[in-house]
């Protein structure tokens, strides 16, 4: 429990003000801890927050795994793509800022790891809409620059989103299905209701391979 309660109150302090701006101390007070208590699980800031962008990641990549139709169209499986990418932002607002925003503070080596695992997401989608050319449900010249495309747009929904506004999560996903099923010249269905639930992910990370 301790270990949660260093990495929610981490999650929460730097979506409030930034990574940069969290210091030791004041997580430590977040969380209900002496400083010298982290010291037991993270070396540092930065071991910390490569935990918590390899964690996003993860979860992002295991929610697919689950949401994923077995046997379906590649039209079919973009409509569930689209579903499950944009609730699991929106359901985990703050962990998807804080993993998309904040890994530039990540030294290279670290930085590294997470080229690696948004490399390995980023190529199941490429995989999903070289089926969809291959079938004829989609339209798309250039699948690698796509899928960077669409989860750059994706993702940026977590940025502009509120809980409280005119626009609820199924709203959100409805219009982003209408949207990229254009783009990628597929008729546009209503997009599934996906729950997304939270991923509790190990602390001891698996390798991370991508195919070639």
């Amino acid at each position: 429990m301790t270990e949660i309660n260093i990495r929610l109150a981490a999650i929460k302090l730097i979506s409030r003000n930034g990574y940069e701006s969290m210091s030791l101390r004041q997580l430590a007070t977040e969380a209900g801890i002496n400083a010298s208590t982290l010291y037991l699980y993270y070396k540092g800031k930065n071991e910390l927050l490569l935990e918590l962008i390899l964690e996003y990641l993860q979860g992002l990549t295991q929610a697919w795994r689950r949401c994923r139709p077995k046997t379906a169209s590649a039209d079919v499986k973009m409509r569930a793509f689209i579903a499950c990418h944009v609730r699991y932002h929106l359901e985990h607002q703050d962990e998807a800022m804080l993993g998309n925003l904040e890994f530039r503070s990540l030294a290279e080596e670290d930085l590294q790891q997470v080229r690696q695992a948004r490399r390995l997401y980023l190529k199941g989608l490429q995989d999903l809409l070289e089926q969809g050319v291959r079938e004829g449900s989609l339209s798309c010249a250039e699948p690698k620059l796509m899928a960077r495309t669409l989860f750059n747009m994706l993702t940026h929904a977590c940025v502009w989103y509120q809980a409280d506004g005119r626009w609820g999560i199924d709203d959100v996903i409805e219009h982003y299905s209408e949207l990229v099923l254009k783009m990628l010249g597929a008729s546009a269905l209503p997009a599934p209701r996906l729950s997304v639930p939270r991923a509790v992910i190990s602390r001891h990370h698996a390798p991370m391979e991508v195919r070639p």
